[in-house]
């Protein structure tokens, strides 16, 4: 059954559910993340936070109030009833309350009780949700040890984390902000032991928590902290002649104004960074940064490999992530968003000679420091092959670098140089295979020749541990290859990439060498998807193109951000809007590839699509940075998970029925469907008055 927020269906079907006394996720199904009706919100957050199933001891609270630190536990539930404005009369019942739940939880867990933890911010909303002092107690609990990080003081995990996975959607603000030494402790301590709610207005907080409680993920608040960060990259690089101080004040209160209509397009944009982020983390960060406050602080719980988190050079990717990532993306549509990678194996030649994924482009690591010019060349090679491979809709080549060393010190030092350099361009997406090609070459080891390309077990390093890598030289440039990936069963993840890859592959690695031989140019007829010389040009008036970007400099793709460079028209708002060949107008955010939001206003007219970015920095002004003619059109999607979030493709069909896509855009639009109704409309008139 379809439940439409218009006709109030979803509510219909969640008073039922609340009185036939329904299941956590059935409640979930219904509610969606939706925000919650007010009568309703306390019975709801409690189910999701396990309430209706959890035993709890605070029954058995002796009302002994004895603390060493109770004078402060008392001010504490005093201040906090007063934000709340009690009549007088019940004043003392709730600071009692408040009180016995602070006593009896630092009683059983044997904790020093301390304002700075944030505890009464956590309590305030649970308070203002009308919930019983039992209740209370419960979802408090469930909150501090399944929410909040464990370790949420200076140096925490969760912190060099959050650093780790803005480095990898945002390099250029991520390394701006450790050029001051601003680490995420400095500024997201509030976020993340208050859940917001120590920024956030009441309203806001509450709001956020409708939808957080129904995420049941941990992980979710790094990611919201994710979100404030990339919003408010431009207001931040603009600091530049700023105090450290005043950036991090700055930094601290953006959450404040997060309002209640913003908070659905805030989690949203939460969800889609989370499916662009590889998901190893999860696994290797769940305890250190999320466990149970009877763990011991021990350096092992954070720790990535055989380094200290802290000292993490980027996002690490486990081997069992990047074949499961094949599998997963088999046959998988093209607007459904995956991590997609483009593998780079920085081994030497020789050992890359003796078995390797057949789809990792061969980077020889060792010519950063022996061939210099070499290695820059084979760098332009590999951004060109990955455009290629993206362009032309590859298996298994997506925007999302992975580097991939042998697993043995003595090369990776080099490749953790190289994945340096990258970070030091800017580039975006950009991880690293945990324990290398040894780790591969262990889970693939059941069917070890079908599964990699060139499999050669007496030279093989791992096969052969006693063998050592003699290349001295840097790499033959005809190694230098892509290729493309197809997802067979887990213990033969590979076997039959060989000849999907020769297949679709030969002509790009034709052009390929070619590059890398001839960087120049001549004579070669390469087609292309977008290049420095076409920047502002090929695209122009067609808005921001979905591809990897140059550096302005020397012409090597880095952390393109998405934006055209191109003088854009600057225009009044009101009075496009008021415009009268305007059919409709719709007030939306445009989210670009790498996560980026900006306001904007669709105008639709008879034949064109308008975008109008506002301006950030004039109130009532705005940019046209695309104008779409209706025709070009070629397909509008959404996803079940995410129906606000739209998506605009633009190509071409062929008398034959076959679509090109040439460009997109996408949009998180209030009641997209009414937006897109109403396009779709415009579109079936403007193709029946063709045909006319």
């Amino acid at each position: 059954m379809s439940l439409d927020d218009e006709d109030g269906t979803w509510l219909l079907a969640l008073e039922s559910a609340l009185h036939e006394g329904v299941d956590d996720q059935e409640l979930i199904g219904i509610t969606r993340g939706r925000l919650l009706p007010e009568e309703h919100r306390a019975e709801i957050w409690y189910t999701c936070l396990g309430g209706k199933s959890k035993l709890s001891n605070f029954t058995q609270f002796d009302e002994i109030f004895d603390l060493q630190e109770q004078g402060l536990i008392r001010a504490d539930s005093k201040a906090l009833v007063d934000k709340i404005g009690n009549e007088e009369e019940d004043k003392v019942s709730v600071v009692s309350d408040i009180e016995s739940i602070f006593t009896h939880y630092c009683k059983t867990r044997h904790l020093k009780y301390d304002s700075t933890l944030l505890w009464a911010d956590i309590v305030l909303p649970l308070l203002a949700a009308k919930m019983a002092r039992d209740h209370i107690y419960i979802c408090f609990e469930e909150i501090l040890e399944k929410y909040i990080p464990r370790e949420s003081g200076l140096g925490g995990s969760v912190y060099h984390l959050l650093r780790l996975i803005l480095l990898y959607h945002d390099p250029k603000l991520s390394t701006f902000l450790d050029s001051r030494k601003i680490t995420p402790d400095l500024y997201a301590t509030s976020w993340l032991r208050s859940l917001f709610s120590a920024v956030c207005s009441l309203d806001a907080s509450m709001a956020l928590w409708d939808i957080y409680f129904q995420e049941r993920d941990p992980f979710f608040i790094i990611f919201l902290s994710l979100v404030i960060l990339v919003n408010a990259r431009d207001q931040v690089l603009e600091m530049k002649n700023e105090s450290r101080e005043q950036i991090i004040a700055t930094l601290s209160g953006i959450p404040a104004g997060l309002s209640i209509d913003d908070v659905s397009d805030f989690c949203s944009l939460a969800r889609y960074y989370i499916i662009k982020t590889p998901s190893t983390f999860r696994k290797d960060f769940s305890t250190a940064v999320f466990g149970s406050v009877y763990m011991g602080h021990g350096d092992t719980c954070n720790r990535v490999g055989d380094l200290p988190l802290s000292q993490a050079l980027c996002l690490p990717v486990a081997a069992d992530e990047i074949i499961d990532t094949c599998d997963m993306l088999q046959g998988a549509p093209d607007d459904i968003e995956q991590v997609r990678f483009f593998l780079v194996d920085c081994r030497p030649s020789d050992q890359y000679n003796a078995g390797h994924l057949p789809n990792a482009f061969h980077l020889d690591s060792s010519l950063m420091l022996q061939h210099p010019t070499s290695f820059q060349t084979a760098v332009q090679g590999l951004f060109m092959a990955q455009r290629q491979a993206v362009a032309s809709e590859t298996p298994g080549c997506g925007q999302h670098l992975c580097f991939i060393g042998s697993g043995r010190e003595q090369e990776d030092q080099y490749v953790h140089m190289v994945v340096a350099s990258f970070l030091q361009r800017n580039t975006q997406y950009v991880s690293l295979a945990k324990g290398g090609y040894h780790a591969l070459h262990d889970i693939l080891v059941h069917n070890i020749n079908e599964s990699l390309s060139d499999h050669d077990s007496k030279h093989c390093l791992v096969c052969a541990p006693d063998n050592q890598s003699h290349s001295s030289e840097p790499a033959d440039q005809e190694d230098f290859s892509v290729t493309s990936k197809q997802q067979p069963s887990f213990m033969n993840k590979f076997s039959s990439l060989s000849s999907v890859f020769k297949m679709r592959s030969v002509e790009m690695k034709e052009k390929l060498v070619e590059y890398i031989t001839n960087p120049n140019g001549e004579g070669m007829t390469v087609d292309r998807h977008v290049s420095s010389q076409d920047r502002g040009k090929l695209y122009r008036n067609h808005g921001d193109v979905f591809s990897v970007g140059y550096d302005d400099d020397d012409g090597v793709p880095s952390g393109y951000d998405g934006r055209d460079n191109s003088p854009l028209e600057v225009v009044k708002i009101s009075q496009w809007l008021k415009k009268p060949d305007v059919i409709s107008s719709f007030s939306c955010h445009q989210v670009k590839e790498n996560g980026y939001m900006y306001k904007c206003h669709l105008l639709l007219m008879d034949t064109l699509l308008f975008v109008i970015r506002e301006s950030e920095t004039k109130s009532g002004e705005g940019h046209v940075t695309a104008r779409r003619t209706l025709a070009s059109i070629v397909k509008i999607t959404s996803k079940k998970r995410h129906p606000d979030l739209i998506t605009f493709k633009y190509g071409t069909t062929s008398p034959e029925g076959d679509v090109t896509i040439s460009d997109m855009d996408r949009f998180l639009i209030p009641k997209a469907s009414e937006a897109t109704k109403v396009i779709k409309e415009q579109i079936m008139k403007q193709m029946e008055s063709a045909k006319t």
